[in-house]
């Protein structure tokens, strides 16, 4: 993570250092102007300090004093503003740090072969680009802190050793032990943030399974069933939290001791046995007291970090399973007119299931069914020649060319898909229908919607086109929102519709007109057609059966 960090900042990185160190300077230069004050009032002006000023003419104690204070407070109000600038350049470098790795994970997916995103599962991938992502703030945060702190720590570190280098030597020695102590005992913590990452899906995939499946489970009765398996995962959580802020309390403890203890140490021996000046003694005193906060924060959000470290991991582990072998999608370049053909073109499931050696030609403006019954192998045939699945053997071409690289992304842009379940966005019914073309006017959208038969159903709505359609569409009927997705497919223009049991849940008597009007479409796209409904077939210019993988083109 800390070499994403670096990657991201860049410059603006180097922007961040410098306030940090000029921020940790000031900070130290304050602390070392303590010394003569110091020095003025409890030894009555007898250092190094106090002879320069006097040969510049303040000779009294008051005027020592009102001049090293008047610097002192000159010195914090500059050290004031330095720490907001530093602290704002931190911030944005954070936000815009998140920003990048939620937008790297979200254009991962969008990138990602079919076959490789078809196998995530949803609650996964959510948990991952929302709460992981999330939890990647306050592990930036930790991981800026300690950066901070660790700054802070070298420049008191300078400062103990120029006052006192033989008591600056042992504090220095007690800080590494420590830091040997923390690095040994950081496993556990990391396998606690790994715990939480999975029970934090495990959280997600019990909520979507029982929003998904609420309508069968008060059915049946089985909601308690999905608010027991909640509960125990919230316990596990709460387990894994709790546990995490027992160590970050120990380790606060042990800092409480022994900086306690330092501090005893350091005023006998440098009183007892170092006949350290007082001046220097109170300041070095103030300097290790000053040491222990930032050294405890250090401790604290470096913990923090490798407890927050496995959501990073996750979501990045997400992106490399997306990416695959890192190729980045090239630019979209649509195929030439002409036929659609596959030519011994395969594609084997996990399990056996698929195509195999599939050779067909379709041409433009043919109305094609594909019929066979269900697990033959339909929709991996349609899942080829709308590119979401290369064939792991044989070809497909459209005008005579290969569909890979720039043409098969050209291809997926001149393509609409009606799925069986007509999914809808939680949003108006306008905002669904522009989802495909964002570009098109009213009179297109009144249009569509008139030829997909579903005029009347936005006119019964109480907002019309502005009516909000609920999570999945379901507010509306399934044959509603089967015809409000043809409307949206209509809208894209497209050169290949593909519908995919689209007009399964409306009745006959509706999908036979409906049918009847694609087919008299002139100039129309080419429609490749699943159904089991033989009358539906009927409407085809020609048939294509598939039947345990093999396909027969009619």
């Amino acid at each position: 993570m800390v070499g994403a960090f670096i990657s991201y900042a860049g410059w603006r990185g180097v922007h961040a250092g410098a306030w940090l160190l000029a921020a940790a300077i000031l900070d130290g230069a304050g602390v070392l102007l303590l010394v003569p004050i110091i020095g003025v009032v409890v030894e009555g002006g007898n250092g190094y300090i106090s002879t320069l000023l006097r040969g510049a003419g303040l000779v009294t104690q008051l005027q020592q004093l009102g001049v090293l204070i008047a610097a002192f407070v000159a010195l914090s109000m500059v050290r004031a503003f330095t720490l907001y600038a530093r602290d704002m350049v931190i911030a944005r470098l954070q936000t815009g740090f998140i920003e990048a790795e939620r937008n790297r994970a979200m254009r991962a997916l969008a990138e990602a072969p079919w076959h490789r995103v078809v196998g995530l599962r949803h609650a996964r991938v959510t948990n991952l680009i929302t709460t992981e992502v999330q939890r990647l703030t306050s592990s930036s945060f930790s991981m800026v802190q300690g950066v901070v702190t660790a700054a802070m720590l070298v420049i008191q570190v300078v400062i103990a050793f120029s006052l006192a280098p033989g008591l600056a030597a042992v504090a220095l020695l007690l800080f590494g032990i420590g830091g040997a102590v923390f690095l040994a005992t950081q496993d556990k913590t990391h396998e606690l943030g790994t715990k939480l990452v999975r029970s934090g899906q495990a959280m997600m995939g019990n909520a979507g399974g029982f929003l998904t499946g609420l309508k069968t489970a008060a059915a049946q009765n089985a909601r308690e069933n999905f608010a027991a398996e909640f509960e125990a995962i919230q316990t596990d959580i709460r387990a894994g939290q709790l546990i995490f802020q027992q160590r970050q309390a120990q380790g606060r403890l042990i800092f409480a001791i022994v900086s306690s203890l330092l501090g005893a140490g350091v005023v006998l021996a440098g009183f007892g046995f170092m006949q350290v000046s007082p001046a220097i003694l109170i300041t070095l005193v103030l300097v290790f007291g000053r040491m222990s906060t930032p050294a405890m924060q250090l401790y604290q959000a470096a913990q923090q970090f490798v407890f927050t470290l496995p959501s990073f991991e996750a979501v990045r582990g997400l992106e490399d399973e997306l990416r695959g072998d890192g190729t980045t999608l090239p630019d979209a370049v649509p195929p030439p007119a002409g036929a659609i053909e596959l030519t011994g073109a395969s594609y084997q499931h996990p399990g056996g299931r698929g195509v195999r050696d599939a050779t067909l030609r379709i041409e433009p403006g043919v109305f094609v069914g594909v019929a066979g019954p269900s697990g033959a192998g339909k929709t991996t045939l349609v899942d080829m020649i709308v590119g979401l699945l290369s064939p792991q053997s044989g070809t497909v071409s459209v005008g005579g060319k290969l569909l890979e690289d720039g043409l098969l992304a050209g291809w997926a842009g001149q393509i609409a898909y009606v799925s069986q379940e007509g999914f809808l966005f939680h949003d108006t019914v306008r905002r669904n229908l522009l989802w495909s073309n964002p570009q098109v006017d009213d009179e297109a959208i009144a249009a569509a919607l008139e030829f997909a038969g579903a005029t009347e159903i936005v006119a019964r709505l109480e907002h019309g086109l502005d009516t909000v359609v609920g999570e999945r569409g379901t507010l509306l009927s399934g044959g509603e929102r089967q015809r409000i997705g043809l409307a949206r497919a209509l809208l894209r223009k497209p050169r290949l519709l593909v519908l995919d049991e689209a007009a399964n849940a409306i009745d006959a008597a509706g999908e036979a007109a409906l049918l009847g009007r694609l087919k008299a479409l002139d100039p129309g796209p080419t429609i490749l057609m699943i159904s089991h409904r033989e009358e539906s077939l009927s409407w085809c210019d020609q048939v294509i059966r598939v039947a345990e993988g093999q396909v027969v083109q009619a």
